[in-house]
């Protein structure tokens, strides 16, 4: 196991650009989402993407998109999703709770499974922020199903304490009790979230849900991320034939990405790509 403070250095020497065949898919009537796998040299090996709170499979700035065109571009096919009730980065009330976001990533892996050419013994899984609590659990709750997970900037610990944790959503939360909707201004937009929404985080707790999976585990930060470094714990309860974490010195929790001139978000992607690489065999 190794956790490691990264300062930018030199690429990695992924592979170039393969062709690939992209295409929109319909998982359920309401589930939507986007499969790429490389159109040559593809071994089965396949990646779910989950994108974080309140976006779209694409990512801020297209990060989640880049990332996942990385690993088709090293011969891994990926699948991106919308989960239902909050999939759009125009929507600003949340229908979503995190059960039905558990469902939607489960739905997402049966369909993986029925795709042509996947390699079941083959297959990973990557979330971003909440994205990376879904794929915690999810991996937790089907623990043979995965051979690797990478997760970046994941809350660490109880989700309901830490999504509360702030000022913003503690009255949100408080607000929804009462009223049934709360509002928090969450920077880049305001949203409204439920009182089902806040309740279905109560009794899920990252680093259980770690302990429970045997894969081989990557987390992936920046030093500036407003949420806790919860690396080392990761760390101490990872149970996987290969376990490691890095800290991007001085980038924040969506890796710069609109600032692309430091460098941080094109790291990120080229180490998850390089994690994948290695243990998706």
């Amino acid at each position: 196991m190794k956790l490691t403070l990264l300062l930018l250095v030199g690429g990695l020497g992924l592979a170039s650009a393969l062709s690939a065949e992209t295409r929109p898919v319909e998982i359920t009537p309401e589930l939507k989402g986007e499969w790429v796998a490389p159109d040559k040299g593809w071994d089965g090996r396949t990646v779910l993407v989950f994108h974080g709170l309140a976006d779209d499979m694409d990512g801020p700035s297209d990060l989640t998109k880049r990332a996942a065109l990385a690993l088709v571009e090293n011969g891994i096919a990926t699948l991106r999703i919308n989960f239902r009730g909050e999939g759009d980065k125009k929507r600003t009330k949340i229908e979503s709770t995190f059960f039905t976001r558990l469902e939607d990533a489960a739905a997402a892996r049966e369909f993986v499974l029925k795709q042509p050419g996947v390699d079941a013994a083959k297959l990973g899984v990557m979330g971003f922020s909440l994205g990376a609590s879904t794929a915690l659990e999810t991996a937790a709750r089907f623990p043979s199903a995965y051979h690797s997970m990478a997760v970046w900037v994941a809350p660490a610990g109880d989700l309901y304490e830490v999504l509360t944790a702030g000022p913003e959503m503690k009255q949100a939360a408080l607000d929804a009790a009462k009223n049934g909707w709360g509002t928090a201004d969450m920077g880049w937009k305001r949203l409204e979230l439920s009182h089902a929404f806040f309740e279905s985080f109560r009794g899920f707790h990252s680093d259980r849900a770690l302990a429970a999976f045997p894969g081989a585990f990557f987390s992936l930060r920046g030093s500036a991320d407003f949420l806790p470094q919860g690396e080392a714990g990761f760390m101490k309860v990872a149970k996987g034939r290969l376990s490691e974490a890095v800290i991007i010195a001085g980038a924040d929790h969506i890796f710069n990405t609109f600032q692309p001139e430091l460098g941080y978000d094109a790291r990120a992607i080229e180490l998850t790509a390089a994690w994948f690489v290695r243990t998706l065999r």
